[in-house]
């Protein structure tokens, strides 16, 4: 009985054995494989994947499109004269609507939104004849403060909402986005703001972003994941059904999960989403109001390293999910990338990588969730590269030695011409180190690039200059 018993633990001691070598033989297979698609990735990148994208042609009807320039009249009056040439905002906005209002608020001074600009355009909507909608205006910066609970709609309310900034805000007496809340607050005004907070972390938290004690916000989620099926809370989508993909290389492509938030006006409690308009909670359901959600989106104009110009095409950016990908955390951001890393290849000479590619994305994004109804490119101090360039004590979007005063708004319905026009007009002719990635006129011109890729995924958009009307 003895020997048989110990016979038995030996075999069964065996079997567990081998049962865990062939599993942990399994696992470093797995590992293995990974590693080598990676490799092989990374080493049969396509020459497609980098090629300077078609000029589809325009249809000269269909294409035609009227930007309103204002100029040098000071950021409040040149909202009001842009949106006078519209024939005022009346007719972008109806007496009960539900209007949002998307600023940029990741980065302050010459990389934000204009405050007196945007205390302007809210004063337009309230001043409506007969006016009896809400107006929130909200942004995601990307960035959160971890001491404020998951349902507190000034957890996202970080960076330019916070931090203090000399240049872009033109109200006396006040310093940052921020001051626009105790405001309108104080009219009493049906006016609310709420910061969007990703779904997932990021491996960059740890990052100084240009505030070494996170004082104005930690980079990344919450790790709170993005909705599943019959959640009725704050957070964002995440639709793996409708991914964004573009062939990279032999063995691989680039890929984007489609995202958008869902937000509760901290006013009226009315449900928000982004894609599916507005909504009310019903116990456990959320109901369509019936009620018109307009979308203005107010941006800033700047020049940027990775498309040439980040403005209104780009400005999407501020609504989607970053942390839906590359290098975020979640585990289901895993074999995907998040929208501003769409065009890396992950080789060692990644300045060649077509980070122009995340055009497509963008675009797909404003086809599947929502077009603005109205932008307004705001381009009051904008940010330049200089010639000489200049130290690395800040951000160019902070740095002094960047900042041009420009003194425009720019206002129209196709982002592509707006973006184009800011190109051309205001930001190219000061343009300094990086001229050449803001050359219009070159097709192999990082902004060429990325608005043609825009246009070419979104299947409009106006690059012809003899399509677009100057107001």
């Amino acid at each position: 009985m003895s020997n048989h018993h110990q016979h038995g633990l030996s075999r069964r001691t065996l079997l567990l054995g081998g049962g865990a070598a062939v599993a942990a033989a399994g696992a470093g297979a797995f590992v293995m494989r990974k590693k080598l698609r990676n490799f092989l990735d990374r080493k049969t990148v396509l020459p497609a994947f980098s090629a300077t994208p078609p000029l589809v042609p325009h249809d000269p009807a269909r294409d035609r499109t009227t930007l309103h320039v204002a100029r040098d009249g000071g950021p409040a009056a040149n909202v009001d004269t842009v949106l006078g040439k519209l024939g005022g905002v009346g007719k972008v906005v109806g007496v009960d609507d539900v209007v949002v209002i998307k600023v940029a608020a990741q980065w302050w001074n010459q990389g934000m939104t204009n405050v007196a600009a945007v205390k302007r355009a809210i004063e337009h909507v309230l001043e409506l004849p007969g006016w009896k909608g809400e107006i929130v205006v909200f942004e995601n910066t990307h960035f959160r403060f971890p001491d404020r609970a998951p349902d507190d709609p000034s957890r996202g309310l970080t960076r330019a909402w916070t931090h203090p900034s000399v240049r872009n805000v033109d109200v006396p007496g006040w310093s940052s986005l921020g001051d626009l809340v105790p405001h309108f607050a104080g009219l009493g005004a049906p006016v609310s703001f709420y910061g969007l907070v990703d779904a997932g972390g990021s491996a960059l938290a740890g990052d100084t972003w240009f505030d070494p004690g996170h004082v104005h916000g930690v980079y990344g989620g919450d790790d709170r994941g993005p909705l599943t099926a019959g959640e009725v809370r704050d957070g964002y989508h995440w639709d793996f059904r409708k991914v964004f993909q573009l062939k990279r290389s032999r063995v691989g492509s680039a890929r984007t999960p489609l995202s958008w938030p869902r937000f509760t006006s901290p006013r009226s409690g009315l449900v928000i989403d982004l894609r599916d308009g507005v909504l009310r909670r019903d116990g456990n359901r959320l109901v369509p109001t019936g009620q018109k959600l307009t979308f203005l989106n107010m941006t800033t104009g700047n020049e940027h390293g990775s498309t040439g110009f980040t403005g209104a095409c780009k400005s999407p950016m501020g609504l989607l999910d970053m942390s839906a990908g590359a290098l975020g955390t979640h585990p289901r951001a895993a074999g995907y990338q998040s929208v501003h890393y769409f065009g890396r290849t992950g080789r060692p000479d990644a300045h060649r990588d077509p980070t122009w590619r995340m055009a497509g994305p963008l675009a797909y994004w404003n086809n599947e969730v929502r077009r603005a109804d109205l932008y307004l490119t705001v381009c009051e101090w904008v940010a330049v590269m200089p010639e000489r360039g200049f130290d690395g004590s800040d951000d160019m979007r902070h740095h002094e030695a960047s900042a041009i005063k420009a003194g425009h708004i720019v206002a129209g319905t196709d982002p592509v011409a707006i973006d184009a026009w800011c190109v051309r007009n205001l930001i190219a002719p000061s343009a300094g180190a990086n001229k050449a990635m803001l050359a219009l006129d070159d097709p192999d011109a990082k902004v060429t690039r990325f608005l043609r890729y825009f246009r070419q995924v979104a299947g409009w958009g106006t690059l012809d200059e003899s399509l677009v009307t100057v107001a």
